[in-house]
């Protein structure tokens, strides 16, 4: 531009240029948000968070898993898996096909225990009668009823069942008080709104009693699944029977004795949102989580509340449109399971996305509440054996996780896009040239950075990193872990180039613990001569944490 000066003619005007400033961006420690609008997210959380755990801090990319058991049955899914808790020792059980299999051991696939069997989809409790041995019940409202007593797989008789029913008639199990409780179908598939009760400490033999709910529930519908909701803490007399519909009626008693009508008092009948699956119900301390249409909701925050405003109490609330979609998608789909998992202070929602093929998890840290999402884990099912998580496969394979640094023989690809940020100042354009990642790893590594404009998500690939990986300190398992010889600190500044108002740094890695190709071999579960066993997957862990990033802006006009 110029300018006339009257003495001097024409001149220029100098134009300043434009303001450079570092901006810090922190990691989303808040996990992942799926609620907020995108223009208006605290900076805190990410639109997309998939394999990286939110830790108070830090966010880190999450362990892979690694093949427990093989079945060899490579298109049977494996769709429960059951756990004997005894005194001193537990014994691992995987359902699939028609067979119940041991699972108990590393590498080990022995004859099926139970054979013939029309359905893999049990429920089971454990029970211990007074003076008696811990038995497992499994029901699946399809075959008899089976039993494990530590030593023997047997069919108990269970009589006086209504309407000539037997004990495949029974859909789903519970145990409260010293009780087992039968949750009946209909006897023709479907379901109905009656449960039978044994006597105190039976493990066999006649029923003490039946009840219907029907009159109850206004809704109609058909008993889904009982819990136990334990508003003072423990066992005792404020310990409540939940009976809860398909339609989100639940019935609430109070007592222990239901064939007293002094001692089983109704104690009221509450509307949530229809729950999903017969797994819906989990305890989570001493209360109940609840898979629902409207999200994963504690049964003691729910009955105060309007079914229509369950979503605002619900644990997912922070990732409610992804759970409504989930749920509108996968809501007849076999899968859903919610499962505590204390050693990582974790809480995982396995969420179906096609039945026996695709499967993601929400998860979420319990001592945070913050959300991220885990894919690459194919689960139909989640159980906790000897304090380590393991999952049933689609392929037939039994796998615990929280191991290694690959998902088996494929790299873990872990996708974070922080909040889309204005660096205070909305009406002004910005030009990000550099990031700063501050990485704490096991090894040297350079992820991908780009940065995202504008609510425009760029796609970016991630080259494989190959890490040894370790064991880190104040996080790892004593006489478990692997210990690594140090962790470095990655500072490095990495070019980045976008305009615009709002800016997202977005950040990805691909990673694999060792080489991976069709030849990778696995002891035990391997053919000589064909698979290599000195490149086989390593299994100690990678360390990577994400801790903060600095940025280098060009602060440009108002446009």
């Amino acid at each position: 531009m110029r300018k006339v000066n009257p003495q001097n003619g024409v001149s220029k005007i100098t134009v300043p240029a434009p303001d450079v400033v570092t901006k810090v961006v922190p990691v989303p420690t808040d996990g992942w948000d799926a609620i907020s609008p995108l223009a208006s997210m605290d900076p805190k959380r990410a639109p997309i968070l998939n394999n990286w755990i939110p830790r108070p801090g830090w966010v880190e990319l999450r362990e892979g898993y690694f093949p427990w058991v093989l079945t060899g049955n490579t298109t049977t899914p494996v769709e429960t898996l059951m756990v004997r808790r005894a005194e001193g020792k537990e014994e691992m059980f995987a359902a699939l096909g028609a067979d119940i299999i041991d699972v108990s051991q590393f590498g080990v696939t022995g004859d099926p225990v139970v054979t013939g069997l029309n359905s893999a989809r049990w429920q089971y409790v454990n029970f211990t009668p007074a003076g008696g041995s811990t038995v497992i019940q499994l029901v699946n409202g399809i075959d008899t009823l089976k039993q494990y007593d530590g030593t023997d797989w047997t069919t108990p008789s269970i009589t006086g069942l209504p309407n000539s029913l037997t004990t495949a008639a029974i859909t789903n199990i519970y145990a409260q008080k010293r009780r087992l409780w039968y949750i009946l179908g209909n006897g023709t598939g479907g379901g109905s709104t009656m449960v039978a009760f044994m006597p105190t400490d039976a493990i066999t033999g006649a029923i003490a009693g039946t009840q219907d709910f029907g009159a109850l529930w206004t809704k109609g519908g058909y008993l889904v699944a009982m819990s136990d909701w334990t508003v003072d803490g423990g066992n005792g007399p404020q310990d409540y029977a939940c009976f809860i519909s398909s339609r989100g009626q639940v019935s609430i008693y109070a007592g222990d004795d239901p064939t007293n009508a002094s001692a089983w008092t109704l104690v009221g009948t509450f509307d949530i949102a229809p729950p999903i699956s017969l797994r819906c119900a989990t305890k989570l301390g001493s209360d109940v989580g609840l898979i629902t249409q409207q999200g994963v909701i504690p049964l003691s925050q729910a009955l105060p509340f309007d079914p229509g405003a369950d979503r605002s109490v619900a644990v997912t609330a922070r990732i409610q449109n992804a759970m409504a979609q989930a749920a509108n998608i996968g809501l007849n789909l076999f899968g859903w399971q919610l499962i505590s998992f204390p050693p990582q202070q974790l809480g995982i929602l396995n969420v179906p996305q096609i039945e026996n093929h695709t499967q993601v998890q929400y998860v979420m840290n319990t001592l945070t509440g913050a959300w991220c999402q885990f894919t690459g884990w194919n689960a139909n099912c989640f159980e906790i054996y000897n304090n380590i998580l393991y999952f049933g496969g689609n392929n037939g394979s039994i796998n615990q996780c929280f191991v290694g640094s690959s998902d088996f023989d494929q790299p873990i690809l872990a996708n974070m896009q922080c909040a889309y940020n204005y660096f205070d100042a909305p009406g002004r354009i910005k030009r990000m040239t550099m990031v700063q990642p501050f990485l704490t790893a096991g090894e040297t590594i350079t992820p991908q950075i780009s940065v995202d404009a504008d609510f425009v998500i760029e796609t970016q690939t991630a080259p494989i990193t190959i890490l040894n990986g370790g064991a880190l300190w104040d996080t790892a398992v004593w006489d478990t872990s692997i210990w690594f010889g140090s962790t470095i600190q990655t500072t490095g500044w990495l070019s980045a180039e976008a305009m615009g108002h709002a800016l997202a740094v977005h950040l990805t890695v691909n990673i694999a613990a060792t080489e991976l190709g069709t030849n990778v071999g696995l002891f035990d579960f391997s053919a000589f001569d064909t698979a290599e066993f000195d490149e086989g997957i390593n299994t100690t862990s990678t360390i990577l944490q994400v801790n903060a990033f600095n940025t280098i802006l060009e602060m440009g006009g108002f446009v």
